[in-house]
């Protein structure tokens, strides 16, 4: 039987399991995600089921020689502003995001500190869809479809701010000319690709461009949590 000690993770999805259970899964920083059983969470006296919420930073320990682990112990490891409003909306669309896009018990640090990092400014930043752009492109480089976001890939060419583009999904941007509904502005992708979104058309054009690329790995399948916006 394996044992894992205080290994940092925040709870996507729970659901209930018996009466008093709960199978919660856990995006973990050194072990992916992981299904975690927690015996008893749902009882007035259990001493697990307060901190048991997403978007808390916990340590958690678990046992368990299958795929579902049980918890041992768990401790808040940074207390982290509730979510509230349209941020709570976006925790659970990175949430969605997370569980749609990682496979199990595959380790992505570098996605986990940029989700930790994700949810902080969630909790404290009114520049929310800045944050969602961050946070989406960095996972398209952690699951190695990194996006193209400097040169036309048609021409090989720096973008010019001032030119439109259309982002091929799996390429790249190329130059457009036809005003497609698609298309962006060279200006959002150079600011996307170096994170400095603020303009209203820019992060609106740049919210679109991503929809599309997460949709096209989709295949079809849609995301609960954008139901919450509409």
């Amino acid at each position: 039987m394996s044992r894992v000690e205080q290994q940092l993770g925040f709870i996507l999805k729970s659901q209930a399991f018996k009466e008093t259970s709960l199978i919660h899964q856990v995006f973990t920083k050194h072990e992916g995600i992981v299904s975690i059983l927690s015996r008893g969470s749902k009882a007035k006296n259990s001493k697990h089921g307060s901190l048991l919420q997403a978007f808390r930073l916990l340590s958690l320990s678990w046992v368990g020689k299958n795929d579902l682990k049980t918890l041992t112990s768990v401790d808040e490891s940074v207390n982290i502003k509730q979510l509230q409003g349209a941020s709570l909306y976006c925790g659970f669309y990175v949430n969605e995001l997370v569980l749609n896009f990682l496979h199990k018990h595959d380790p992505h640090p570098v996605l986990f500190e940029a989700f930790e990092d994700t949810i902080i400014k969630l909790s404290s930043s009114s520049s929310i869809e800045a944050h969602l752009r961050q946070f989406e492109k960095i996972l398209f480089e952690q699951i190695g479809y990194g996006l193209v976001l400097d040169v036309d890939i048609e021409k090989n060419r720096p973008i010019n701010a001032d030119q439109s583009y259309l982002y091929e999904p799996g390429q790249g941007p190329r130059l457009e000319s036809n005003h497609h509904p698609d298309a962006v502005l060279g200006s959002t992708l150079i600011n996307l690709n170096n994170n400095v979104l603020s303009d209203k058309t820019e992060l609106k054009q740049a919210k679109r461009l991503m929809r599309r690329l997460i949709d096209h790995q989709l295949d079809g399948k849609m995301l609960k949590s954008r139901d919450l916006f509409i």
